[in-house]
């Protein structure tokens, strides 16, 4: 009987460790990841600065100016 019982607390102390060693390392995935978001996203502009106006992006293609009387075609 005293022998079961020491299995069962052995089992049990065992599965006590697994799981915290889990929870472990799944909070310490869980603070790499939030870290790596931090470091990723742009920083937060302060509202009393206002950022410049973005220019407008250039052309795709350049189109020569018309050489026909007519004003279409080259």
């Amino acid at each position: 009987m005293a022998t079961k019982i020491s299995h069962l607390v052995s089992l049990l102390l065992s599965l006590l460790l697994l799981l915290l060693f889990i929870s472990s390392q799944v909070g310490f995935t869980e603070a790499k990841r939030d870290e790596r978001k931090k470091m990723s996203s742009p920083p937060i502009p302060s509202p009393l600065i206002p950022s410049p106006p973005i220019p407008p992006p250039p052309p795709r293609f350049y189109v020569p100016p018309s050489k026909s009387r007519r004003g279409k075609g080259p």
